[in-house]
């Protein structure tokens, strides 16, 4: 397919796989010669050479000594203009950042010849919505009571609770603290080195997080675990993983303990000088405003994962061949952006559930994608913008849910490159709220929705959603804020 438009390009485009496209370009040799007029009359005016005026320079020696930069840099610019106009004829949404087709170096400026080159990128699917206001949604229904509010007072005073240097062997929900060094594959440098992290003790069964890698056995590997020794952490690195050289290499992270900690619980009069309050009445009273706001984005987001769910059933689409990392790393940001803002969990439990996400399935990875791409285009067809405003009021709630000041969350989130994630995550989270107020909702109580997501199991022992995660979180006693820096795996050093 040919195409022409008021740029001076001569363009096609075809598919070469799954949501990939190439678009090939050749540039007339017209449009060549008016680049590098441009280009040595920019040059011609600001040089200066002995024995010439600055301007006055002979163009014969201007070609002589820049000639060869001169074509590069027109070159570098001629592509850059022509994949832009490609981008508005044809109306590509990329993905990434376009490839040349064979060696770019071999993309010369050649007197009296056209300048004719290939870029392939991936693109956003192309895909129709299917009809949606035949859906039906179920929302859980619960009442905040006393009890549940007096266990999230339980979790918060561990939260919030004092460090105590433990003698001997440590225990489920003790932390390791000491420094760390990653090796792939054997090789004797370093891939990367912190002098501090932290990693909790999960019980002996269990596995655990550890430099953003979920690790499987982490409990057995750390039994017995005290202040002086050395421990040798292996696993495979997950093929999902943001860093290519991460992924499918066998790691090895070597963490020698100097300091194992426990957290000890505040008593209520403390939590309350904590929370800066001066009655235990209104600390309940508070605590209870956040486990309803915390219950509405629970629905909230059952709702969501429902219509999305339901609706992704219904959309076939050509899902790009490989994930980027650029496209990883977004997944892994999304999650943590969601898992924070959700309040249940603390920074070391959220990095724990991404460490599990980054170690899942590629089929995982694959509806993940896929459910982006159509929140995308739902974003689009329901005309969704964000503004600052609601940017900052996400903002400070995930600030309220963590116990810190809106300006200093922003200021982490910053740090670690999440600003934009928090505008992407609302903009979605307001085409999903689209999306389920087309569709039919039904109150249904909790147990019995439970009891149904668990295939119709006796609901008859079972608690809250909230009521179970507040009690798994005071169990495992992880929840407490640290001074010590986490660190994960994130560059070379």
């Amino acid at each position: 397919m040919t195409t022409t438009a008021t740029h001076p390009y001569e363009l096609s485009i075809e598919d070469v796989g799954p949501a990939r496209k190439r678009v090939s370009i050749t540039v007339p040799v017209d449009a060549i010669s008016a680049k590098m007029q441009e280009s040595m009359g920019t040059i011609m005016s600001q040089t200066t050479l002995p024995g010439f005026r600055k301007g006055k320079v002979p163009t014969h020696i201007i070609e002589k000594r820049f000639g060869e930069s001169i074509r590069s840099e027109a070159r570098n610019e001629i592509i850059s203009d022509a994949w832009k106009s490609a981008l508005e004829e044809y109306e590509l949404k990329p993905l990434g950042e376009p490839e040349p087709v064979g060696d770019v170096a071999e993309v010369v400026i050649e007197d009296g010849k056209p300048l004719s080159f290939a870029l392939e990128v991936e693109v956003m699917p192309d895909f129709d919505l299917p009809a949606f206001d035949d859906i039906k949604l179920t929302r859980p229904v619960i009442e905040i009571t006393d009890e549940h509010v007096r266990e999230e007072i339980d979790r918060q005073a561990i939260r919030h609770g004092n460090l105590k240097d433990v003698e001997g062997d440590v225990s489920e929900g003790d932390f390791l603290i000491g420094p760390a060094v990653v090796h792939l594959n054997g090789n004797e440098e370093e891939f990367f080195k912190t002098e501090q992290t932290r990693i909790s003790m999960p019980s002996i069964e269990a596995g655990g997080e550890t430099l953003g890698l979920f690790i499987d056995d982490l409990g057995k590997t750390l039994a017995g675990a005290k202040v002086g020794d050395e421990i040798k952490i292996s696993t495979k690195g997950p093929d999902e993983h943001e860093l290519e050289e991460v992924r499918g290499s066998d790691v090895v992270v070597t963490f020698n303990v100097v300091q194992t900690v426990r957290i000890i619980p505040l008593s209520d009069d403390e939590l309350m000088g904590t929370f800066g309050l001066d009655s235990f009445d209104t600390v309940k009273e508070q605590i209870r405003h956040a486990l309803e706001q915390r219950r509405d984005n629970d629905q909230a987001a059952v709702l969501r994962q429902q219509a999305t769910t339901e609706i992704s059933d219904r959309v076939k689409m050509d899902l790009p061949e490989k994930t980027s990392a650029m496209q990883a790393d977004r997944d892994l940001q999304r999650l943590r952006t969601e898992l924070q803002s959700s309040g249940r969990m603390t920074m070391e439990e959220v990095e724990s559930e991404v460490a599990k996400v980054r170690s899942g399935s590629l089929e995982e990875s694959q509806k993940r994608l896929k459910t982006f791409f159509i929140l995308s285009k739902l974003a689009e067809h329901f005309h969704i913008s964000v503004n600052e405003m609601e940017v900052n009021a996400r903002i400070a709630e995930i600030a309220m849910q963590n116990g810190t000041r809106p300006e200093e969350m922003r200021n982490k989130l910053a740090q670690q490159g999440q600003l934009q994630q928090i505008h992407a995550v609302v903009r979605e989270e307001k085409a999903a709220d689209q999306l389920v107020a087309a569709c039919t909702v039904t109150d249904m109580p909790v147990d019995e929705w439970q009891a149904k997501q668990d295939g119709g199991k006796s609901p008859a022992k079972k608690k809250t959603a909230q009521k179970k995660t507040a009690k798994k979180s005071a169990s495992k006693k992880k929840t407490a804020k640290k001074k010590t820096t986490k660190k994960k795996i994130a560059k070379k050093d």
